[in-house]
């Protein structure tokens, strides 16, 4: 114990400066989300490793909600969609219409709902087959788009972020609108741009539009929860329920689009 002492006492700015910059580094991560993905996907994929660690000791404890949720999709992909399965890559490539997309699953590691905006990371990169701009869905509706890529972890801007816009149709009518999030709560979004002979009622329902170049068309994004008609010659408002949980999320998958390449060198055209 005295040797234990004579060294703090000899060494106590070097320990004191170690610790104070740990806890700079801790707390600059912890309060902040753009700093938190940067060291994730940048910098330290061993950052995003804890996080997965962390997460998978949660996930021991929700096994059988995941595996009942895991089960049901199956279900539902059995029977509504044709699909090849290849167990060397753990991927499912679906062709709908003429577009063939690839869907990899992946594991949320870390997630924000509180914040102006919220970034997901999960524990597939580019090793993957990750790359950005892919968009990202859960078993019930689309979750985001990726921004940021390492080599086994990727950073996902969700629909819970001031800058996110997507695309949206709803279904009932046809009509295209346009899907923020401005209402502060994970639960819930704003669809706007909505026409002004357009009524909306509660549960109508809201998918992702063929003008959404990131995400395919049709997917689930949620259901209406209150509408609000405006004055005359101008634009209708909605507020929606997400139909994905992003406060439970835990698996995802990112949407590869196989053709995109292609559609962009037809995009790249016109600009």
């Amino acid at each position: 114990m005295n040797n234990l002492g004579s060294f703090i006492i000899k060494h106590h700015f070097v320990i004191l400066f170690i610790l104070l910059e740990v806890i700079s580094i801790l707390l600059l991560a912890r309060s902040q989300n753009f700093h938190r993905n940067r060291l994730v996907n940048t910098t330290n994929d061993a950052v995003g490793k804890v996080y997965e660690w962390s997460s998978e000791v949660g996930n021991y404890f929700r096994l059988n909600t995941a595996n009942k949720q895991l089960a049901e999709e199956n279900a539902l992909l059995r029977k509504q969609l044709s699909v090849v399965y290849d167990t060397t890559s753990c991927t499912y490539d679906i062709l709908n219409g003429d577009t063939l997309y690839e869907y990899i699953p992946a594991q949320v590691v870390n997630n924000s709902t509180t914040q102006a905006n919220n970034y997901i990371i999960i524990n597939k990169g580019a090793a993957d087959g990750i790359t950005r701009d892919m968009s990202v869905m859960s078993t019930e509706g689309i979750v985001g788009v990726v921004i940021d890529v390492s080599r086994h972890y990727a950073s996902i801007m969700s629909l819970l972020h001031s800058k996110s816009v997507v695309g949206v149709r709803i279904k009932e009518s046809q009509e295209l609108a346009s899907l923020k999030w401005e209402t502060n709560n994970y639960r819930y979004g704003m669809v706007e741009d909505i026409p002004t002979h357009i009524v909306l009622k509660q549960g109508d329902t809201i998918l992702t539009s063929s003008h959404s170049y990131i995400f395919p068309e049709d997917l689930m994004v949620g259901t209406v929860e209150e509408f609000y008609p405006t004055a005359v010659d101008a634009l209708n408002r909605a507020k929606i329920r997400f139909a994905t949980d992003f406060a439970t999320l835990r698996h995802v998958y990112v949407i590869n689009d196989l053709h995109k390449p292609e559609l962009d060198s037809l995009k790249a055209r016109f600009q």
